[in-house]
């Protein structure tokens, strides 16, 4: 199991890092000559930080729950994640994984 020390500073790293590099690109914006092709394909990074940031909180978060093995929080992400495809309503999958995460806590005590 990964020390929560040790994978916080590496998750704030990784964010400091992608701060500094996006950053980057809006300083020297004015600068740099970036083909349409280029700039349409910075629009997808956001959408890949954001599993690389949520996914391992999830994943190694030691639980309550045995019949889970401890991994509640990532059952519940894999079913909001599912719920988000047929809906499309973020209102309605933040409800969810609350509601979910708040049942698998009142049933684990």
């Amino acid at each position: 199991m990964i020390e929560q020390n040790y994978f916080l500073t590496n998750t704030i790293l990784m964010i400091i890092g992608t701060v500094c590099i996006r950053g980057s690109f809006i300083a020297f914006a004015s600068r740099l000559k970036i083909t349409p092709l280029t700039r349409e394909l910075f629009t997808f990074i956001p959408a890949a930080i954001l599993p690389a940031i949520f996914i391992p909180a999830t994943f190694f978060h030691q639980g309550q729950l045995e019949m889970l093995a401890g991994k509640e929080r990532f059952v519940v992400l894999l079913l909001c994640l599912g719920a988000t495809y047929f809906v499309r309503n973020t209102l309605f999958c933040v409800g969810l994984g609350l509601s979910l995460l708040y049942a698998l806590h009142a049933l684990a005590s």
